[in-house]
């Protein structure tokens, strides 16, 4: 059996509730009923006793004027919405003959009185809607459904969107702000801080460690030969033989003194290369010609095509990993996401500028919205009430306030037989 869906349900409450209202109205209407024949009924029974007691013309004046009570009041409660008795008299049927006036006047009424902004702004300002988000957000139970909600949300959109426009825009953007970095100014502060933290020398540590491998392993000898060769002998026979006859020593001394300078940090060619160092970070911050060619380098290796293809690429990696990630059971985007939302509903409690502020935004949001759309609600009102009938609405009315209604009728049966009454024993007072 299929489920039934939120209108269906809304439409069976709704009929419930016109049942109810429905019978509330035929009780009262039952009552005002009985309260009339109950007054026939004593009016008869007093006019065939009249003469058994000089009481029964007080009874007989009641019940008279009661009668009288009942039917004005029935015949004015009637003629709100039909005509009574079904004729067709003049100035019954109110409603149902007034509805476009009806329908107008509510509209504008509701706009007039209600949709106002000193009462909207007036409303959000008691609400305090910052204080009321920070506290649903600041309890697991609603941040946690929350973000994962809004995680589901953002991966579908990811999945779905057209990614090329924000590839374009991200490699723009990346190009843009790469171009706008002085690199040299940069550089040159990255190697001042290496050699304030002595990082430089660790470097060089590193490359001598290299080069010491490099030469103490026998099966590079060939070729380490073969390049001083090509080097130095050129075409010289007799430089040839010098160098294959003392390559091997050279070799040596060569690794020899590589490992000196490893192993004594106070190296005169460590001292020198501090000072290398520090020449090198100062002219790429201040030499002109230095920083005139890096920042031509730097827009030539920025707009080479192999660059923009790796800008092209950021935003396909950051997708592809947001959605792995969403994939996960332990997804960090998402937790990032709860996070954020527990610290923003804390915000939202503690700090009280933030709530005035965000209130005021709000005010000042309802305002502009209500000078906006004021008029739309009037026209609103009246063309959802057009679209009713004029049996519906007078039905709809009647039900109400058809109940509260029905008490005018018998109100009017008791207060109109107390007068007849009063009026009948001033009479006899008077003779």
């Amino acid at each position: 059996m299929a489920m039934p869906t939120v209108s269906e349900t809304q439409r069976q409450l709704d009929q419930a509730a016109t049942q109810v209202q429905r019978g509330a109205l035929r009780q009262m209407q039952h009552r005002a009923l009985g309260l009339l024949l109950a007054a026939v009924v004593l009016l008869v029974l007093a006019h065939v006793l009249r003469h058994q007691s000089p009481l029964w013309g007080y009874v007989a004046a009641f019940s008279e004027a009661a009668i009288v009570g009942a039917m004005a009041d029935w015949f004015a409660v009637v003629a709100l919405f039909r005509h009574p008795l079904g004729l067709p008299i003049w100035h019954t049927a109110i409603i149902p003959e007034r509805k476009d006036d009806i329908s107008r006047s509510l509209g504008q009424f509701v706009e007039t009185h209600f949709v106002t902004e000193d009462s909207v702004a007036q409303r959000i300002r008691q609400f305090d809607p910052a204080s009321q988000i920070g506290g649903w957000l600041l309890h697991p139970q609603h941040s946690g459904p929350l973000g994962l909600q809004l995680a589901a949300a953002l991966r579908e959109v990811l999945a779905h969107m057209d990614h090329q426009p924000m590839q374009c825009a991200v490699r723009e953007l990346a190009t843009q702000r790469l171009t706008q970095m002085d690199f040299s100014v940069h550089a040159g502060q990255l190697v001042d801080m290496l050699m304030a933290q002595k990082k430089h020398q660790d470097m060089l540590n590193a490359v001598l460690d290299g080069m010491s491998n490099y030469l103490g392993n026998p099966d590079n000898q060939p070729a380490i030969t073969q390049f001083m060769l090509t080097s130095l002998a050129g075409d010289n026979a007799l430089a040839k033989m010098a160098i294959n006859s003392f390559a091997p020593k050279a070799i040596a001394s060569l690794g020899q003194t590589l490992a000196t300078v490893r192993e004594d940090e106070a190296h005169t060619f460590r001292t020198r290369f501090d000072d290398w160092m520090a020449q090198f970070a100062l002219r790429l911050k201040a030499d002109p010609a230095w920083q005139t060619q890096i920042r031509q380098h730097q827009a030539q290796l920025l707009h080479h095509p192999e660059t923009q293809a790796l800008l092209d690429g950021l935003w396909d990696t950051l997708v592809q990993r947001l959605l792995h990630d969403f994939g996960e059971s332990d997804s960090v985007v998402t937790q990032q996401i709860q996070n954020v939302l527990e610290k923003l509903g804390r915000l939202l409690l503690t700090q009280a500028d933030l709530r005035e502020g965000i209130n005021a935004m709000l005010e000042q949001a309802g305002r502009a919205g209500v000078r906006k759309y004021r008029g739309a609600v009037g026209r609103f009102i009246e063309q959802q009430l057009g679209q009713w009938s004029r049996e519906e609405m007078a039905d709809r009315i009647e039900l109400a306030v058809g109940r509260d209604l029905q008490f005018i009728r018998i109100n009017g049966t008791l207060v109109g037989g107390l007068i007849g009454l009063l009026i009948y024993a001033l009479m006899q007072a008077l003779g």
